[in-house]
């Protein structure tokens, strides 16, 4: 079974997984694996994500419902934005988001641990059917860099920045914490 993390202060527990190819209906399995219980899944470029920034992640998402200020209505959304650190969902979605065939990493979110089992347990059955299969996220720290690098780069107007593993991490907290601002 994949590692289940506790967000403690917000009574929330997640999993992160990843996926070795997208099929056509991954929207449809998603969909399907959240039918009937209390979770949220969403898919994101492998890239973009290392385990220990999702609990910040998540938190900022969920203290923009709490207090309102969130640019989205769905969860699963505004993580996209969020992440991205821009309020455009359209801009988000074609970098920190996903499309068929790729390789992605899924989050899945819910209050109950065995709702949250469930839905992985679905995702998996359902991926597998299409030839694709889900295993526990690895974090690979010198992927997650490099696509930070060349995007923070992008945005500064410069060619290339030469940052560390930490660098990086605190930058993209620091877009996720002054999105909203």
């Amino acid at each position: 079974m994949e590692p289940i993390h506790r967000i403690d202060s917000l009574g929330l527990c997640f999993t992160l997984l990843s996926v070795d190819c997208l099929p056509e209906e991954w929207v449809t399995l998603a969909t399907e694996a959240k039918r009937n219980r209390r979770v949220f899944i969403q898919f994101l470029n492998l890239g973009c994500l290392v385990s220990e920034l999702i609990p910040f992640l998540v938190y900022n998402v969920h203290q923009a419902f709490k207090y309102g200020y969130n640019s989205l209505r769905g969860f699963e959304q505004e993580l996209l934005i969020a992440l991205y650190g821009r309020r455009s969902f359209q801009e988000a979605s074609s970098v920190v988001g996903v499309s068929v065939s790729q390789k992605a990493a899924v989050l899945v979110i819910s209050e109950e641990v065995e709702e949250l089992k469930e839905a992985v347990d679905a995702l998996k059955e359902g991926f597998a059917k299409k030839g694709c299969s889900l295993t526990p996220f690895n974090d690979d720290k010198q992927l997650f860099v490099s696509f930070w690098e060349a995007l923070i780069s992008k945005d500064a107007g410069v060619k290339t920045l030469k940052l560390d593993y930490s660098q990086v991490l605190n930058l993209v907290k620091e877009r996720i914490a002054t999105g909203y601002i």
